[in-house]
């Protein structure tokens, strides 16, 4: 493989997630790739998942199911020739109930040069949380 920065590496995920494409996501993730979603994330989201397969199971496609949402970046910081931070917004709905979700997130990621290692996930899950429970009637 030719190396890479990690932001083009994490632009093809953004990509591959807002378009569904796993095989795409899969290439760009290293097969031992560590996921680490925050806790209070709707089960089986949030908490550490090892490995690429785990991360989009239990992770992504996990929040795909609940949620019709896309992650919307908006700051890029590099913390290093490995390491970036992305600050953005989750937007969408949660498919059982419609209710909309706004939540913030920060992702650090790192790479090896040529495919994602890790994942650090931040966001408000207070919100996801929200945005799954029925409106009182």
């Amino acid at each position: 493989m030719v190396a890479r920065g990690p932001r083009e590496l994490v632009e093809r995920v953004y990509r591959a997630l807002a378009s569904g494409h796993r095989a795409e996501l899969a290439a760009v993730l290293h097969p031992e790739f560590d996921g680490y979603f925050s806790p209070g994330m709707p089960a089986p989201i949030g908490g550490h998942h090892m490995g690429a397969q785990a991360c989009i199971e239990q992770g992504w496609w996990a929040i795909g199911v609940a949620f019709a949402v896309r992650a919307f970046p908006e700051r890029w910081l590099a913390c290093g020739p490995d390491e970036l931070l992305v600050l953005g917004d989750y937007r969408g709905r949660a498919r059982r109930t419609g209710r909309e979700l706004d939540a913030p997130f920060a992702h650090l990621w790192t790479s090896d040069g040529d495919r994602l290692c890790s994942l650090w996930q931040y966001t408000d899950t207070a919100l996801w949380c929200a945005a799954l429970q029925e409106r009182p009637t």
